[in-house]
């Protein structure tokens, strides 16, 4: 009867425990949403940062209905821009003798195809090396010079080495040709002719001669390509964010300690500066962790800081890196062992910035709401958002509006954290291990009313 009491009372726990929707407690609204569909990027600041959870499962988009609007959270990366080669349809039209050794050759994009920004001679041949001159027209009659003297080359006898594409300037032509003065070349046909002399068997004299031969150049087709600039991303951005600190020293120790005080910014490193001209100092990052009712001290990173400024020769090494943190407390420990403690200025953190990418629908608003304590991480499906961004898709920029806080819900005993606390576990042992004794009693008793 005890153990089916517990049992009931466990289970009536774990069903108030479950909260599927725990409340938020702060609200910004987004402004940029416009009267078009568009692709709006929200920037996170230190607001959200300060009160939202660690790895953000709490962060959620809603429109003026109250319907979630599926996000994909991104750091915020610096851009580059990327040139590729998109092919541009064409074919060669005609090919004549030109001079004694020379070729005309005449080459025109489709009608669909786009201008031409380079063009590429494919050619099956190895070691070779010629000159080519290209001239653009409109109408086939009045031709202009683009590129003189241009040069496609194969070393591939000495190192893999070769290059037969040919960059062409800005231009609206639909018909190319190409001349090439010296259309042939020499080759060692890799055949020696070796002549001796003799006399009364006697080698008077030698000659070696090499046979050469003439090889035509062969072009299997042209292909022409237009330049295209895309705009993609780059490395993580790295965001500068204050943080307030106290310098402590510890005689013992022989350290300098610096408590720190975020606002659970996204970070991956501090720079400490200081006014001490010249020194090298080991130092390390560390943070307090909590397990059960006991707390530690771990090491997130560690650098040596050093400063050298002597007659013209400058160094600076301030940087202590770890891996990216979001947590309120962090100690800078700088071990000074004899030294004076350095006369410490400034200490920033840095780190990333992430922002949430979102399909704005037209004519309608949105919030983000925030800080919501437990909350499960949503599953969005978010693979519309990373094609449009794949293809090339700009984002527009969306600004948060000021924090608004939400009315809370009158508390509640929170059943889970009693469930999940040592002195429940403890409870629950001693429940089981009663019942356990008062079973064997039970037992007992009854084998010695047989006996």
């Amino acid at each position: 009867m005890i153990a089916k009491f517990v049992l009931l009372f466990c289970l009536a726990l774990t069903a108030a425990a479950a909260d599927p929707t725990p409340p938020q407690r702060f609200s910004r609204s987004v402004a940029g949403a416009g009267p078009d569909q568009a692709l709006l990027a929200v920037k996170l600041d230190s607001a959200v940062y300060a009160a939202s959870a660690a790895d953000f499962r709490d962060l959620r988009l809603i429109d003026q209905d109250g319907v979630e609007t599926p996000y994909l959270l991104q750091k915020i990366a610096e851009q580059k821009a990327v040139v590729r080669r998109v092919p541009s349809t064409g074919k060669i039209a005609s090919l004549n003798r030109s001079g004694e050794n020379g070729i005309e050759l005449v080459a025109t994009l489709d009608k669909t195809a786009a201008n031409a920004d380079g063009l590429t001679i494919v050619t099956a041949q190895r070691d070779y090396e010629y000159l080519l001159q290209i001239f653009g027209s409109a109408d086939g009659k009045t031709w202009q010079a683009l590129a003189d003297n241009a040069r496609i080359f194969d070393y591939s006898r000495y190192a893999r080495i070769g290059n037969n594409a040919i960059e062409l300037p800005a231009n609206a032509y639909r018909q190319f040709k190409i001349v090439v003065a010296q259309a042939s070349q020499t080759q060692s046909s890799g055949l020696t002719e070796l002549t001796r002399t003799l006399q009364n068997g006697t080698e008077q004299q030698r000659s070696e001669s090499v046979a050469l031969r003439s090889e035509p150049l062969h072009i299997d087709r042209i292909e022409f390509w237009q330049n295209v600039t895309d705009t993609v991303a780059d490395a993580a951005q790295r965001f500068d964010y204050p943080v307030a600190f106290k310098i402590v020293q510890d005689a013992e120790l022989k350290a300098s300690l610096i408590e720190i005080d975020s606002k659970r910014q996204p970070l991956t490193g501090f720079s400490v500066q200081s006014y001490t001209p010249n020194f090298s100092r080991r130092a390390e990052v560390q943070v307090s962790d909590s397990q059960g009712l006991e707390n530690r001290t771990r090491t997130l990173g560690q650098a040596d800081l050093q400063a050298l400024h002597f007659q013209g020769f400058d160094r600076d090494q301030t940087e202590i890196e770890f891996a990216e943190q979001r947590r309120e407390h962090y100690r800078i420990v700088i071990y000074n062992e004899d030294n004076p403690p350095l006369h410490i200025n400034t200490v920033t953190g840095s780190g990333p910035g992430y922002r949430l990418l979102f399909l704005a629908q037209a004519g309608r608003s949105y919030q983000l709401l925030y800080g919501a304590d437990k909350a499960e991480a949503p599953r969005y499906d978010v693979a519309p958002i990373q094609e449009l961004l794949r293809r090339g898709y700009r984002s527009s920029d969306a600004e948060l509006g000021e924090e608004v806080a939400l009315a809370q819900p009158e508390p509640e005993f929170d059943w889970a954290e009693l469930v999940n606390s040592r002195w429940f576990l403890g409870l629950a042992i001693a429940a089981v291990a009663l019942v356990l004794a008062w079973s064997l009693f039970k037992i007992g008793k009854r084998i010695g009313d047989f006996d």
